[in-house]
């Protein structure tokens, strides 16, 4: 389960949550990336991605930004 810290502005992203909302055109629904490749996704949009792990990672954005991102809904905005 993912978990946002508002003190710090840093979002704990679950290996699970980030493969539930991955809805771009870089992901095949029948395959599950690993958290690297959300690592890298998101290091490429600017975002600080820190404390990487098999299943989780740290990133300092806001939830709403990510899952937005992941989802693919921040283009329509």
């Amino acid at each position: 389960m993912s978990e946002y810290n508002r003190e710090t502005g840093i979002l704990t992203l679950s290996l699970a949550d980030a493969q539930n909302f991955h809805s771009t055109a870089d992901h095949n629904l029948d395959e599950n990336p690993p958290i690297e490749f959300y690592a890298e996704k998101l290091g490429n949009f600017g975002y600080e991605v820190s404390g990487i792990t098999t299943d989780k990672l740290e990133v300092k954005a806001p939830e709403a930004e990510i899952f937005e991102l992941l989802s693919g809904q921040h283009i329509y905005l």
